[in-house]
C-alpha cells in the first residue's frame, strides 16, 4: 500500500490559503477522486457547513468538533476515501497530528491541510509546527500589507504576519489567542507595520 502525501498550505490571513484549498478540492472532484473536506466547528464566520473563502466562494464540508471524528468518518464511509482536505488546521486539538499521520501512513490517504502557522502574536499556532514537521509538501503563501502610511499611500509590501485589530487598533499581546473573525478583526501586515501592543521584549 502506498503512503499518503501530507501537504500543508500556510501563511497569514488573507494570503489565499482557503482559496488554494478550495481550488485543489475542485480539481480533485473533476478528477473523480473520492474526497472529503473537514472544517472545525469553531469556524462559523460564513456558512456553518461549508468551507468559504473571504470572497464568498464556498464548498461543502463536514463540520467536526475534534480530530478523532475524522477517523470515524473515514471508517464509516460507504466509499474508500482517497484524499481528505482540512481547513483551519490550527484550531484542532493535539490529536490532529496522530490522525493525519495515521491516515497517511496506515491508510494511504493523501491529506491537505490549510492553516495559520503563527498566531497574531507571531508565535507558533496550535499543532501547526508538528504538522509542518510531518509534511512532505509545504506551500507558504504571503498576503499584501494594506497598512496606510502617513502619506496616505498603501504599503503593498509582502505581508507575512496576521494583524489583529480591536476597534481598528492593534490588539494587545494579552488578548485571547483564539478570536474567530474576518476583515473586521484582522488584516495582513509586513514586518515593518505589524504591531502587537505590550509584546514582551526578547531578553537573552
Amino acid at each position: 500500500m502506498k503512503t499518503g502525501l501530507i501537504e500543508i498550505i500556510c501563511g497569514p490571513m488573507f494570503s489565499g490559503k482557503t482559496s488554494e484549498l478550495v481550488r485543489q478540492i475542485e480539481l480533485a472532484l473533476i478528477s473523480k477522486i473520492e474526497i472529503v473536506a473537514f472544517k472545525p466547528k469553531i469556524d462559523n464566520r460564513y456558512k456553518s457547513d461549508e468551507i468559504c473563502t473571504n470572497d464568498g466562494h464556498c464548498i461543502k464540508s463536514v463540520v467536526i468538533e475534534n480530530s478523532k471524528e475524522i477517523i470515524d468518518y473515514i471508517k464509516n464511509s460507504s466509499k474508500p476515501i482517497e484524499k481528505i482536505f482540512i481547513d483551519e488546521a490550527q484550531f484542532f486539538d493535539e490529536k490532529i497530528v496522530e490522525v493525519v499521520n495515521y491516515l497517511a501512513k496506515n491508510k494511504g490517504i493523501d491529506v491537505v491541510l490549510a492553516g495559520l502557522a503563527q498566531d497574531f502574536k507571531g508565535a507558533p499556532f496550535g499543532q501547526m509546527p508538528k504538522l509542518l514537521g510531518l509534511a512532505q509538501k509545504i506551500r507558504t503563501l504571503t498576503a499584501i500589507c494594506v497598512h496606510e502610511k502617513e502619506d496616505g499611500k498603501i504599503c503593498r509590501k509582502p505581508a507575512f504576519f496576521t494583524q489583529r485589530l480591536i476597534d481598528g487598533k492593534p490588539a494587545s499581546y494579552n488578548s485571547p489567542i483564539i478570536l474567530v473573525g474576518g476583515i473586521d478583526s484582522y488584516t495582513a501586515r509586513c514586518e515593518d507595520h505589524w504591531e502587537v501592543i505590550d509584546r514582551p521584549e526578547i531578553d537573552l
